[in-house]
């Protein structure tokens, strides 16, 4: 017979289990929701783009670069129209080759030589790009995050200037990669923290319910496999047996036999006296 106490215990643990899903899911919808509303936040990345303005020349400037913490920052990324090919195949990006960089700091002092900005034209830098399909990077300015660091302190101001082989001024765009990315986390910091959250709970739960699942019918299990009640053991106890009690057949006598017993042979006896005086008195 099953034990009725094991097998109430799996299922009550799968039913606690098996409620646990509910929350899961509405954890799961509520991380969804929180995602789903990022879609909609005002955020623009093309706000961080400074296009070159043409004043006899294109530059790009007074541009301040800021590291508050001084903990490095993301760089200035130089960017040009165009596209990544290299038709060459010297792996440098075909509209970056015969370029010359030059920035001048807010005293009109030229700081090219100074390690403040470098031009990188390598094919590399697509990976690295902001998904933009008419520009593509080629140098980087004030990057202070990554060995080498450059050489800028915060609160420093630059004009940037480029010239193609011929020496001539050319159009190009900065992109404040540091400001973007603390802007965009700013923003969609909280909605997305909520989200991840809500996601990471609701994994968490509905794992623990089901190792609860599991956990209960292997209970349930063994409540079916056991009896509720082990069979009582029947003990013999010998009672050793009263000598006054037992007749000659070897029958147990009560009390009242045994008194009758005694008064019968009483009178058996009276009555054999009786008799043997009664012969001696005949002889006489």
């Amino acid at each position: 017979m099953a034990s009725k106490p094991i097998l109430m215990t799996g299922g009550v643990i799968c039913l606690i289990s098996a409620s646990l899903l509910l929350v899961a899911g509405a954890f799961t919808n509520e991380g969804v929701e929180s995602l789903g509303d990022l879609e909609e936040i005002d955020y623009n990345v093309y706000d961080y783009y400074y296009p070159s303005t043409d004043n006899g020349t294109h530059h790009v400037g007074l541009l301040e670069f800021i590291d508050e913490d001084r903990a490095g920052s993301l760089p200035w990324a130089v960017m040009v129209g165009g596209y990544y090919s290299d038709t060459n195949g010297d792996a440098q990006i075909d509209v970056c080759e015969g370029l010359r960089m030059e920035i001048y700091d807010s005293n009109g002092t030229n700081v090219t030589d100074e390690n403040i900005g470098i031009l990188k034209c390598g094919m590399s830098n697509e990976d690295s790009d902001p998904e933009d399909d008419d520009l593509v990077t080629i140098g980087f300015i004030c990057d202070t995050l990554e060995e080498p660091r450059q050489n800028c302190m915060h609160g420093q101001t630059f004009k940037v200037l480029l010239y193609d082989e011929n020496n001539s001024s050319i159009p190009f765009t900065l992109y404040d990669s540091d400001a973007s990315i603390i802007a965009f986390f700013e923003i969609i910091g909280a909605d997305a923290a909520q989200g991840i959250t809500a996601l990471v709970g609701a994994s968490l739960i509905g794992f623990a319910s089901c190792c609860g699942m599991v956990f209960g019918f292997i209970i349930f299990l063994i409540g079916l496999l056991i009896g509720s009640n082990p069979p009582q053991e029947v003990q013999f106890v010998h009672k050793s047996p009263n000598p006054m009690s037992i007749n000659p057949d070897g029958n147990d006598l009560t009390v009242t036999q045994l008194k009758i017993k005694d008064q019968v042979t009483g009178e058996l006896n009276e009555s054999r006296d009786g008799e043997w005086w009664d012969e001696i008195v005949k002889d006489e």
